[in-house]
């Protein structure tokens, strides 16, 4: 088990390395650069381009600015923004939190939402129930996130006041009206997510019970929610937690929409203003939270698998 834990542990360090390579390697791909930025397309002369990329270090070799870049980066420095002036770090700190409550509670709505019917449809499976649930949630998934967001802001601030608000509340000012202000963007997002959860769940719980130890313990005389909820969910959760893990980083690197419909402070509506203004330092760090919190969730996810069946931990 500890041979298993430092193998992914090693296997996380070469993937975000290799993660923090491609991306400064993009970056530098980009039309225009840092001097571009800070000098000005218009009116500059090649020597104020020249100086300028020559404080900078651009005309050091590429792999020079990637290792002074990537030791910032090692001792939790990501620089400062030439936009802004202020630092890369200040910045990340007021946009993480956001995006991270964000994913968290939808993933929390989504898992609440999805594992209960998606267990409920593998116990009436083919039946009424069945088709009802798996048809409503199909609808949900099938709506896109945009078009959910809008509909939902549209209708919470006309039917739903108490529910709406209308500018987001950090959470060390109110909590109350902080979940009242995530509500609608949570919901925005859990609903799609729901149905994914939900079919994996059905999925994983048909074939668990079918399993012979499921028909064993039906034999014995074990009362149905022991089955359900002790013998086959328990083993049936090893596929859905992939899925989480997997919906996390999904997550995490894809609120651009809904932080833009909701004006959430977080990191995709932050990583879409940092494109637009070519700020680059902001724009690499934010890649590299997304990547870090992906590979990190589903490194956490593979280390709970033996927990979860202890057939995988004889084998590891």
């Amino acid at each position: 088990m500890i041979r298993f834990a430092l193998e992914r542990i090693i296997g996380l360090i070469l993937v975000l390395l290799a993660v923090s390579a491609i991306v400064f390697g993009l970056g530098s791909l980009i039309p225009g650069d840092l001097a571009t930025v800070l000098v000005g397309s218009e009116g500059a002369t090649p020597e104020q381009f020249e100086r300028v990329r020559e404080e900078l270090g651009l005309n050091d070799p590429l792999i020079v600015q990637y290792g002074r870049w990537m030791g910032g980066v090692v001792q939790g420095d990501f620089g400062v923004s030439p936009i802004t002036g202020r630092s890369v770090n200040a910045e990340l700190a007021s946009q993480v939190p956001v995006s991270l409550e964000l994913t968290i509670l939808a993933l929390m709505a989504s898992t609440l939402i999805g594992i209960p019917l998606g267990i409920l449809a593998a116990v009436h499976a083919n039946k009424a129930w069945d088709f009802v649930i798996r048809a409503a949630l199909l609808v949900g998934f099938s709506v896109p996130i945009f078009v959910a967001g809008i509909l939902l802001l549209l209708f919470g601030s006309k039917y739903l006041t108490p529910l709406y608000a209308a500018s987001y509340t950090p959470i060390s000012e109110s909590i109350a009206e902080n979940l009242r202000s995530m509500f609608f963007p949570v919901m925005s997002i859990a609903i799609p997510v729901a149905a994914m959860t939900m079919q994996m769940t059905r999925t994983s719980m048909l074939e668990t019970l079918g399993q012979h130890y499921i028909t064993m313990a039906r034999a014995k005389g074990a009362r149905r929610p022991n089955i359900l909820y002790i013998h086959a969910l328990k083993n049936a959760m090893s596929p859905v937690l992939t899925l989480l893990g997997f919906q996390f980083g999904i997550l995490l690197g894809g609120l651009f929409v809904v932080e833009a419909i909701f004006s959430l402070p977080g990191v995709g509506r932050g990583l879409l203003v940092a494109i637009g203004q070519r700020d680059y330092p902001l724009v690499m760090a934010i890649t590299m939270v997304i990547a870090t919190a992906f590979v990190v969730v589903n490194v956490l996810v593979d280390l709970l698998y033996p927990i979860l069946d202890p057939r995988q931990r004889a084998a590891r």
